[in-house]
């Protein structure tokens, strides 16, 4: 990876931002008691993740998988939205593209895994196979649509930025977390982000780095 200068990203900042030595924890924050709080993106089995929030932690949810070494294959209604991202961000424009159609017939294994963004609203996400290991679909909704609802049914793990009580309890019931354990996503601050998996949530403040803060500014819900 590199930086918004062209020059490589160190080892400990690539670590900053979310690599562990088996590629399948991403680092979305801090807990409240300091710990790491831990996306598993990419698995042996296919996987599919749900956010609802903004542009800004999109993003910074796909940057940091690039640090993982992901290929990133988008599907927008705004290409605007992830022009260069790849370049800026690994100095190679073809880690992140913005496709149409059907799903790309490409393999992945553990290192080189594959992330699918889907930024459609209106439009059904494609299931991943069976054999599809180390690929994930990452689905995003700036509110709880109908888009999103559907990414809920199948999702392994959802994350959240600040939404009302009601919609969180229903987001915690379709992940199977008891829906108490979700209120404290309506007061969550801008860079707070809500991970709701194998029956629990937990709170992670993002954090970013410089180089985030450069390319994406200051945290947001929008």
């Amino acid at each position: 990876m590199v930086t918004r200068a062209g020059q490589p990203l160190s080892p400990a900042l690539a670590g900053a931002i979310g690599m562990n030595a088996e590629h399948t924890g991403l680092l979305l924050g801090r807990g409240a008691e300091g710990d790491a709080v831990l996306l598993r993106l990419f698995r042996p089995q296919p996987t599919r993740i749900a956010l609802i929030g903004g542009l800004w932690l999109a993003r910074i949810t796909v940057f940091r998988a690039l640090a993982l070494g992901a290929q990133v294959f988008v599907r927008t209604s705004d290409e605007r939205r992830w022009h260069g991202l790849g370049e800026v961000a690994v100095g190679n424009p073809e880690r992140v593209r913005v496709v149409t159609g059907g799903r790309p017939n490409i393999a992945a294994r553990v290192g080189d895994p594959v992330l699918h963004v889907h930024d459609v609203e209106g439009q059904r996400v494609f299931d991943l196979q069976p054999g599809d290991a180390w690929q994930t679909t990452l689905t995003i909704s700036a509110q709880l649509t109908d888009t999103a609802a559907d990414a809920l049914a199948v999702a392994d793990a959802a994350l959240v930025q600040r939404m009302w009580a009601q919609q969180a309890v229903y987001v915690a019931a379709r992940l199977g977390v008891d829906p108490e354990a979700a209120s404290e996503v309506e007061n969550l601050p801008d860079d707070t982000v809500a991970l709701l998996s194998d029956g629990q949530v937990r709170l992670a403040w993002v954090s970013p780095t410089d180089i985030e803060q450069q390319m994406f500014g200051v945290p947001g819900r929008l």
